[in-house]
Order: structure tokens, then C-alpha cells, then sequence
């Protein structure tokens, strides 16, 4: 029997602040396109049909105790009307398929409509939850899979799993803007560096650590003929970061995802990156 679940936001009973909802339904179809996958990458951009995957779910901190049980549908009390208002997110149980939907304030109506039907009717001041026809994550139990496309989507889900961001620490951050090819200026410094351009160090970090002496040489001068706006001494050898649009040039540049095409002769920036084997 296939069953869909809330997860309230603050209620709690003996099943965690899961509650039954609908059982005898199919809310989604599991997509062909799930045997597209590929370890996550915060680095890479997913195709359309592809999805990132984590294998041995259940073995992870941030995994669901309720999924590493077996469902008992008959164990859930039935969500009452006056605790529609609390939903966090959906899960629907489908042949030990677990899907996975966020519930956002916008999927929460009150309207006034009328079903298409041979005989329709007015309904007024009805609370209407609209249920999307994706899921944010699919948990397949016997391969003990969890597939998502974006993390940030499911990260208020499984607690904990943004421990994939994977970010340079203050100390890293501290000692990577210490390099002598960086200057700091306009009172720029570790304490203001993102989240985001973090992720970006702690890459850039491992890069440079590959290349030798040469290959550093190189990479700035690739970024010297791409990041034309970014500020270069040519006597110290240094970059100018004044911001974090500094900052994230020279971590692309590090990276080299600058390129030209070779018809039109474009300069670009690669989104994202995909190493291709020989």
C-alpha cells in the first residue's frame, strides 16, 4: 500500500512529527533519467537528465532515522485539519520508494474554485495544497540510494547533509589570501570572504598544490589575459582583490575555466566543470 506522509514542522509524537495524509495513491513516477548519476560535485552542473547520488544512504549521519526502519503505514496517526498550516515537506512511500517534496508557502492556497467535472460546484475559502509533479529527492531503500539534483533544496531535510558544501576553513582562508601573488586592498580580508567563494578556496587550494613552479607562472598569466579588469603588479607579481568579484576571478582563473572558442574566437567562462577521460 502506498502511503503520503507530512513532516510537521514543530509537532512531535511518537513517529517523529510524521503524520499520514492520503494512502492508496500514486503521487510520482519514478524517472527514467535516475540511472543518469553521479557522485556530488558542488563544482559541476547537472545536465537535465542527470542527478547526483549518494550510495549507502542509511550509513550517513544526516540519513533519516525513520528510513533506516521498516514502514509501517498503520503506525501513523492521520493528520488532523487545524495541522496542514505546519507541513515542512511531503514524502511519499511508494514500494519502498521514498519521494521527497518540500512544501513552500506558494503550494499553500486559498481559493475559491470549481473542479471540471460533468457537474461542477462551487468551493469557497478551501485550503488547497498543490503537490508539484517532481520530487526534490528520491530514496530507493533496497539499493540504499538517495538522488537529488539540488542539495540546497533538500539540505532543511536531512540535517546535516550540507556538510558536502565542502568550504575552505577561516585558518585555510587566512592563509590562501597570504599568498604572494595576492594583495589585499580596500580594507578586504578573511573575515569578509562568502560562503560561496569559500568553496571556491578550498578548491583552489588543491589546485595549486598540484602545479609546480611553471605551472604557476602560467595559470597567471592565463588569468592576466582573461581577467582583464582585475588589478595586476607586474613589479611584485601580484593581484589587486578588493572584493569578493575579485576574489572569485582569481579562484576561476585558478581553475581555468576561461577558454576561447575556436570559431568566433569568444572569450567564455565555463560554468561548470566535467574532467573527460582519454
Amino acid at each position: 500500500m502506498n502511503y503520503l506522509l507530512a513532516k510537521t514542522k514543530n509537532k512531535r509524537d511518537k513517529k517523529g512529527g510524521f503524520f499520514k495524509v492520503i494512502s492508496n495513491e500514486d503521487f510520482f513516477d519514478l524517472p527514467d533519467s535516475i540511472n543518469n548519476k553521479r557522485d556530488y560535485d558542488s563544482d559541476y552542473k547537472l545536465e537535465d537528465d542527470e542527478w547526483f547520488a549518494i550510495n549507502n544512504f542509511s550509513k550517513e549521519n544526516y540519513c533519516l532515522a525513520f528510513l533506516k526502519e521498516p514502514f509501517v503505514g498503520g503506525e501513523y496517526a492521520q493528520l488532523i485539519k487545524n495541522d496542514y498550516k505546519d507541513i515542512a515537506y511531503l514524502i511519499a512511500v511508494q514500494n519502498d520508494v521514498y519521494f521527497f517534496q518540500k512544501l513552500s508557502t506558494s503550494q499553500v492556497l486559498k481559493k475559491k474554485y470549481f473542479a471540471m467535472s460533468d457537474a461542477p460546484f462551487l468551493v469557497k475559502d478551501k485550503v488547497l495544497i498543490v503537490v508539484e509533479n517532481f520530487a526534490h529527492a528520491i530514496y530507493i531503500k533496497n539499493t540504499d540510494m538517495l538522488y537529488f539534483r539540488n542539495l540546497a533544496s533538500i539540505a532543511s531535510v536531512f540535517k546535516g547533509i550540507d556538510e558536502l558544501y565542502k568550504e575552505a576553513t577561516q585558518e585555510e582562508t587566512e592563509d590562501f589570501l597570504e599568498n604572494n601573488f595576492i594583495k589585499l586592498d580596500n580594507n578586504y580580508s578573511a573575515e569578509k570572504v562568502k560562503n560561496t567563494n569559500r568553496k571556491r578556496i578550498a578548491m583552489a587550494r588543491d589546485t595549486l598544490a598540484k602545479f609546480t613552479e611553471e605551472e604557476k607562472r602560467n595559470v597567471f598569466s592565463y588569468i592576466r589575459e582573461y581577467c582583464t579588469k582585475l588589478e595586476f603588479d607586474a613589479s611584485d607579481e601580484n593581484f589587486s582583490i578588493s572584493n569578493e568579484e575579485d576574489l572569485k576571478q582569481l579562484l576561476y582563473g585558478i581553475e581555468q575555466r576561461y577558454y576561447t572558442t575556436p570559431i568566433g574566437n569568444e572569450k567564455r567562462l565555463a560554468n561548470s566543470i566535467l574532467t573527460l577521460s582519454d
